[in-house]
């Protein structure tokens, strides 16, 4: 079973779970970027509530692949979301023992979306323990740019996919299976809870519990179109 999803900047617990149940994940930085997604911007948790951390593109990115979508040619985005990741997470129990392999991610110049995005996803995959295989879509042979068109190149006939994208790929494998996530509540580093934000959410306050917290409020269901 695999599980195709454009890349999110730092994904939500929601995309987590999917990287948790499937034998092989690819990250498809070929399709289209899409404005008001989760592709260039993430949620973190701050005093007030939350609050959004973007990367700026430069020039237009509507109907450009992912992957080929260039940056702001300017660098103090990484330093403000290194800022902000620190101000808001340094007193949870486990942000030390993660806070190189998050500096090294900022450190790095970034000039295109898809491989930023791409690594924050495979980042975040170390980070929580997940050993499932990623692969981007843009390093298959011909760079495929459908869900259709990747699952029959990595020759899987079972696709695992959120609710919303159900519809869409219900002819793109064989046998169609729906993750339905009801997002978990848990403790979070100020009062009250927040949700939807970054999977970092709960790995710098659980540590190596974060698995289980992110995967508990998964179902597997079989698709009924």
């Amino acid at each position: 079973m695999i599980a195709i999803r454009p890349p999110e900047y730092f994904p939500r617990c929601a995309y987590a779970a999917l990287l948790l149940h499937v034998d092989h994940f690819v990250i498809a930085d070929t399709f289209q970027y899409s404005r008001q997604s989760f592709q260039n911007r993430s949620k973190l948790r701050n005093p007030q509530g939350w609050q959004w951390i973007t990367i700026p593109l430069f020039g237009s990115a509507s109907g450009r692949p992912i992957h080929d979508v260039d940056l702001a040619r300017r660098d103090r985005w990484r330093t403000q979301h290194w800022r902000a990741l620190f101000y808001n997470y340094r007193s949870t129990m486990y942000f030390a023992h993660y806070q190189d392999d998050f500096q090294s991610f900022f450190d790095e110049e970034w000039s295109r979306l898809g491989p930023c995005t791409s690594r924050s996803v495979e980042l975040t995959a170390d980070l929580l323990k997940i050993t499932t295989p990623i692969t981007r879509a843009s390093d298959i042979d011909g760079a495929p740019a459908t869900t259709a068109a990747i699952a029959d190149a990595m020759g899987d006939d079972t696709l695992l996919v959120p609710p919303g994208a159900a519809p869409h790929d219900a002819d793109a494998a064989q046998h169609l299976r729906v993750l339905r996530y009801e997002h978990p509540t848990y403790r979070q580093n100020f009062e009250g809870f927040e949700t939807g934000m970054s999977a970092l959410d709960v790995m710098l306050n659980y540590g190596p519990e974060c698995q289980r917290v992110i995967e508990g409020g998964s179902r597997i269901e079989e698709w009924e179109a």
